[in-house]
């Protein structure tokens, strides 16, 4: 083994990201649908007092298998399968999601035959997001908005159906990538469809705060994909594979939000994807001379990118990305560092004279460092839970809300 490995793999102070089990449970929450987790009992405890916000504002169905030691020993996966099947009489959900811990992900369980026999046996479609608790929350909220996609694309049909922009009709969009471990303030949702829809657009669905699985369904007349977070990605990916609908990646934040309007619509009429801020960022990038006295935004690649590049338009100065999430592909500069684990985060965070992230993050940066906290829900959960802004902020315009100290 290398011996830097240890780096990739050891936390002993910074906090982990939220698990992939719960980001898969917090992309469903508000669909009419059932989130099954095959595990013994952790998983939903953590859920549910760390990484959910809306427990009290709104009921969802999200179960817990309680595997025991002996039906993993010997494979009983039939009492999971009656399990579900007699919750899902009882409730009769608009669809079933599975997911798992790491004892049925070691063991082996298949959870494609599992899907098959609850489908069978109550008639309610039903789909395994593959998770092994061993990955962040872009990787399960990503999976499970990827297998929806999926699973609605077998009732809508293949067909891509947008309008053409030349026919003089709005722009249609759909918001992929918007949970609450990324938007904690659920304004945000709102704002965001009332910035777009100042700027010409029609919003379709938001993958997924506030709008139905019947809106969701939807997604496939649509022109172009607004990708908010790193959770969105394969979903987007997917439909511009499947149904020719491109994609651009940011949020409108400050100045930055003209340049995201202005990529949305390239990039339905040019019908070519990318991430809106990454042009800004790679002109921009800090050369490694000069690396001590850069500044940087760090965490969630997209959120953390769009604020980087309203920074470098406001003041013309250099600000580079470092991404701490798991998905980054297409989403980052290709000589931006991605580090993993506590010591790779403190080697890179630490050569920067100014960083933008979330207030767990100040320890892992130099002591003379200038620190502008962005609290993220999904790194320090109910910590700084009070102190999380929203994203957007209706009063100003709706041009995005600045994140500098005033």
């Amino acid at each position: 083994m290398a011996p830097e490995y240890w780096k990739t793999q050891t936390w002993w102070s910074l906090p982990v990201y939220t698990g992939d089990v719960s980001g898969v449970c917090s992309a469903l929450y508000e669909l009419g649908g059932m989130v099954v987790m095959h595990d013994p009992s952790g998983c939903n405890s953590t859920y549910n007092t760390h990484d959910e916000v809306r427990w009290t504002d709104m009921e969802s169905l999200i179960f817990l298998s309680g595997l025991t030691q002996l039906d993993a020993i010997t494979g009983n996966d039939q009492k999971l399968v009656d399990d579900i099947v007699s919750a899902a009489e009882r409730f009769r959900p608009a669809f079933i999601a599975i997911a798992n811990s790491p004892i049925p992900w070691l063991i082996g369980t298949d959870f494609d035959a599992v899907c098959r026999k609850v489908e069978k046996s109550c008639g309610i479609r039903t789909f395994h997001v593959e998770t092994n608790a061993m990955h962040d929350y872009t990787k399960g909220a990503g999976s499970a908005l990827l297998q929806l996609a999926r699973m609605l694309s077998d009732t809508v049909g293949k067909e891509h159906r947008s309008r053409p922009a030349a026919d003089g009709r709005k722009l249609r969009v759909n918001i992929l990538g918007m949970t609450p471990l990324d938007f904690t303030v659920r304004s945000d949702a709102y704002r965001l469809r009332q910035m777009l829809e100042k700027e010409g657009f029609e919003v379709v669905s938001t993958w997924a705060i506030g709008d139905s699985l019947t809106q969701l369904s939807g997604f496939p007349e649509t022109d172009v994909n607004l990708v908010v977070s790193s959770t969105g990605i394969e979903t987007a990916r997917w439909m511009e594979e499947m149904y020719r609908i491109p994609y651009t990646a940011g949020i409108p934040v400050g100045a930055f939000s003209e340049v995201l309007f202005r990529s949305l619509r390239q990039c339905a009429e040019e019908q070519v994807s990318k991430a809106a801020y990454l042009e800004l960022l790679e002109e921009n990038q800090t050369a490694d001379t000069d690396v001590q006295y850069a500044r940087c935004t760090a965490g969630e690649p997209v959120i953390m990118g769009s604020i980087a590049a309203d920074k470098i338009l406001r003041d013309g100065k250099p600000c580079s990305l470092i991404p701490l999430t798991e998905t980054v592909q297409s989403l980052v500069p290709d000589r931006a560092p991605h580090p993993a684990g506590e010591q790779q985060i403190r080697d890179v965070l630490g050569r920067y004279e100014e960083v933008t992230a979330d207030p767990m993050l100040r320890g892992a940066c130099r002591s003379d460092c200038r620190f502008e906290e962005m609290p993220h829900f999904a790194l320090s959960g109910r910590m700084y839970l009070n102190r999380i802004r929203p994203l957007f902020d209706a009063m100003k315009g709706n041009k995005g809300y600045s994140y500098e100290h005033e």
